[in-house]
């Protein structure tokens, strides 16, 4: 029977993986992995820091390794047939990605960017492929990621489809808070109307609108939701063109 060999980590890195661990077992893919899948993995797990702007890795290149949200947000991007890459989806802490090009075996599919100072839990590819030689019944729990981030990216497509602009901005909001029930979207309007593919102009008329109905608040670098269930009214309405 073959073994999983442990990461060599000092104990100020022990430290700092405990604590990280201890931020994605609150919610998301890792949070609802069995105790034994957690252990498993963290035993192979580094903590890694990008700088802002700083990519995880860029379309086309080779995996990495999988990487988990502990602290800041990252922006996911595609590239559009001219060359330029959109962003199209920027992750909270919690959020996991990586597996598909490194199970498949191909290069990026996407441009992971750090939208800020970021850290993350990282497991390197060898470390993950002894892992997962060791305990093939593992799959199963990369092939449910792998199934949660197609949602997430269906879902997206779905939303920027809608025709109303209004009930495209609810839409995103509401799924952001589906992920941290806080009820608050720190971003810039710049990146918000880059992810919803609007003018920043056109999505502050929205936000606006939405403001003086009281279905947000908006502040400074932030859109809070204030009335759930007034945003779930909206995407029922008929359309607005």
């Amino acid at each position: 029977m073959g073994f999983v060999e442990e990461v060599d980590v000092t104990d100020r890195e022990k430290t700092e993986l405990d604590a990280a661990v201890e931020v994605v077992s609150r919610r998301g893919w890792f949070a609802e992995r069995s105790g034994e899948t957690r252990s498993a993995l963290t035993r192979i797990a580094r903590v890694k820091h990008f700088a802002s702007g700083e990519p995880l890795y860029l379309f086309g290149d080779r995996p990495n390794g999988v990487f988990g949200l502990v602290r800041g947000a990252l922006d996911v991007s595609i590239p559009r047939s001219d060359g330029m890459e959109v962003t199209v989806h920027q992750a909270d802490p919690g959020y996991w990605v990586g597996d598909s090009a490194l199970l498949a075996g191909q290069t990026r599919l996407v441009s992971v960017i750090a939208a800020r100072p970021t850290v993350t839990v990282h497991l390197p590819c060898q470390g993950l492929w002894r892992l997962l030689d060791e305990k093939p019944a593992l799959i199963r729990d990369f092939y449910e990621l792998s199934h949660r981030n197609m949602a997430l990216a269906l879902r997206i497509m779905a939303n920027l489809a809608t025709a109303s602009s209004d009930s495209r901005v609810a839409a995103r909001l509401l799924m952001h808070d589906e992920d941290r029930g806080d009820g608050a979207l720190s971003m810039s309007q710049t990146k918000l109307a880059e992810l919803l593919a609007l003018s920043t102009p056109t999505l502050h008329r929205v936000l606006r609108r939405l403001q003086d109905r009281g279905l947000v608040a908006l502040g400074y670098g932030e859109v809070r939701i204030v009335d759930r269930e007034g945003l779930r009214r909206l995407l029922e309405a008929p359309a607005r063109y």
